[in-house]
């Protein structure tokens, strides 16, 4: 790909510039199209011999807005030409915006004469730089006539060269937008990384934690390669210490993005040749990135990185593809982020590389691409965690329904009764118990089998049911034959109401049955408070457990009594029937 871009470069090299910047009708912008170019061979060059190699041979000229060599290529010297047509001097400021570049020299002649020379790059110890400013920049007043700027770069990294050139009042200003803009992007993205985090802490799902890993590792990325980790942390650890850092920092959303597209994805289960090379790409080139730095090859250690973001984006694409083909829920989101991302990236980059125009918006991007998809993902991720949350809701339902009656059992009475019975202690409401048995219930089991048995216990649930008065009433199949009613503001006496019109209906209940009509009575124990008392007692010093154990004596009572009665306590009611 670098080949590529050099290749580019020259085939383009002899294409017209568009010859001098025009200092009384320039307000700002790259000057990409304006400059000529040379690469030093063996010897490093002064400015007067640079000055004379642009007179004496033909150079080459930039065919873009941006100048794109190449990763280890030799210093380039580079000429633009500044005509001030006014009569007064003009405030510029002049800025290479890559902050990554080791050495940079420029060299301002007017009139033949040296007037300024000023050194800086990212080889200089932040106090020493023209501007304390994340990229080479410097201020200059430009006086009426011609001023040929001479810049030599030398630099280990890409030497991937946007100069711009603005009026100094609108740098100012850029500068100031470029950090709110940047401010917006990093605070989106650090709240969705510490959002999933909190996520990933509570419910223990690995894809949360990745995510908010990948974005911190994008976000610790976009402050490398732009300058500002360096410019605020590292100023003065010079070019070595921030070249290695800048390499690694560029792998870590990759790494970690890679990683968690396989776990979002699943991709192991259904498509394990591609999990395994998804896994080699994360593990394999950082290591061979290791090694790099262990030999001290910093090109090497490059050309790994710039190969792992390649491939990074192709195999983002490539399993979003493979997990659509596979009907994985999450992948349209998932392909539509990646897809995308991957576009951003390639014109951000081809800005950088020269290939198409850069400016504020091409060169930026790649940070609105990578912006888009952590949105999208966090959708993504939303969705998982919103289709996790419903099925642990079924399964709840499932693990506290009856399947039978469609009623609660034992064990979601006993959750849903606990959280009711609290509520109407502090409300100050009475309440009490039902519990019914259905007579003689296994002579219909023995003489229908338990076809006909279920029948019956679906009739008499439905009917136990289809009374019910208000939310805070629970009906549960308590076991068996046996069914348990929770009355919420309602005392023992209007409970044995509610009991005996209860078993008035049961017992004229008629249930189909494979052409044969079956009818059954109820014995109900009904246990309770009146006036907040219960057997003389404060309700609220009163457990649950206590007033559903009194209830199945007085159920027991009733059974031993004849059935088809119901008795509150020991005190047997007969039947009213």
């Amino acid at each position: 790909m670098v080949r590529v871009f050099i290749l580019l470069s020259l085939l383009f090299g002899t294409f017209k510039a568009q010859g001098n910047v025009d200092l009384q009708n320039w307000q700002q912008g790259a000057i990409g199209y304006h400059l000529n170019y040379f690469q030093e061979d063996d010897t490093p060059l002064t400015w007067q011999q640079a000055q004379r190699t642009f007179n004496s041979r033909s150079t080459f000229r930039s065919a873009g807005q941006s100048l794109s060599l190449g990763i280890g290529v030799a210093p380039v010297w580079l000429k633009a030409t500044l005509v001030n047509n006014t009569e007064t001097p003009i405030d510029y400021r002049m800025s290479v915006e890559t902050p990554w570049l080791d050495y940079i020299d420029t060299y301002l002649v007017h009139n033949g004469e040296l007037v300024a020379h000023i050194a800086g790059g990212d080889g200089y110890p932040f106090d020493q730089r023209p501007m304390a400013h994340r990229y080479y920049s410097f201020d200059y007043s430009y006086a009426p006539g011609q001023t040929d700027v001479f810049i030599r770069i030398d630099s280990a990294g890409p030497m991937a060269i946007p100069i711009h050139l603005s009026r100094t009042a609108l740098a100012q200003t850029r500068d100031i937008r470029a950090g709110y803009e940047y401010g917006v992007l990093y605070g989106i993205m650090l709240a969705l990384a510490l959002y999933n985090f909190i996520l990933f802490i509570n419910i223990k799902q690995a894809e949360f934690g990745l995510y908010s890993l990948y974005l911190i590792g994008f976000i610790a990325n976009s402050l490398s390669y732009t300058g500002q980790i360096h410019a605020v942390f590292t100023p003065d650890f010079g070019p070595y210490f921030q070249d290695w850092v800048d390499i690694f920092l560029m792998i870590t959303y990759s790494v970690v993005g890679l990683l968690f597209a396989r776990k979002v994805l699943n991709t192991q289960h259904y498509a394990p040749t591609l999990d395994k090379v998804t896994l080699g790409f994360a593990t394999i080139i950082p290591a061979g990135m290791v090694i790099g730095a262990v030999i001290n090859s910093l090109f090497l250690s490059m050309i790994l990185a710039f190969l792992l973001n390649t491939s990074f984006a192709v195999l983002f694409i490539i399993l979003g593809i493979r997990a659509l083909k596979a009907r994985v829920d999450s992948a349209k989101l998932f392909l539509v982020s990646s897809v995308t991302a991957a576009i951003c990236i390639a014109i951000s980059t081809g800005a950088v590389a020269g290939i198409f125009p850069l400016n504020d918006v091409t060169f930026k991007l790649i940070e609105v691409g990578m912006a888009f998809e952590a949105v999208v993902l966090a959708v993504l991720l939303a969705q998982r965690f919103r289709s996790a949350q419903q099925d642990k809701l079924i399964a709840e339902h499932v693990a506290q329904t009856d399947e039978l009656t469609q009623l609660f059992n034992r064990r979601g009475f006993r959750q849903r009764c606990d959280l009711v019975f609290d509520k109407d202690i502090h409300e100050h409401r009475d309440i009490a118990i039902l519990l019914i048995d259905i007579d003689k219930f296994k002579s219909i089991n023995d003489t229908y089998g338990h076809a006909g048995g279920d029948a019956v216990l679906e009739s008499v649930a439905k009917c136990i049911s289809s009374h019910k008065r208000g939310d805070r009433h629970i009906y549960a199949r308590w076991g068996g034959e046996e069914f348990i009613v929770y009355l919420s503001g309602v005392s023992q006496h209007e409970a044995e109401r509610e009991a005996e019109s209860l078993r008035a209906r049961i017992e004229s209940l008629i249930t189909e049955f494979r052409g044969i009509q079956l009818s059954v009575t109820i014995s109900v124990g009904v246990s309770g408070s009146n006036g907040m008392s219960y057997n003389g007692e404060p309700l609220s010093m009163v457990s649950i457990e206590s007033i559903i154990n009194q209830a199945d004596i007085a159920m027991y009572d009733a059974k031993i009594s004849g059935g088809n009665q119901i008795c509150s306590q020991y005190l047997l009611v007969p039947s009213m029937a």
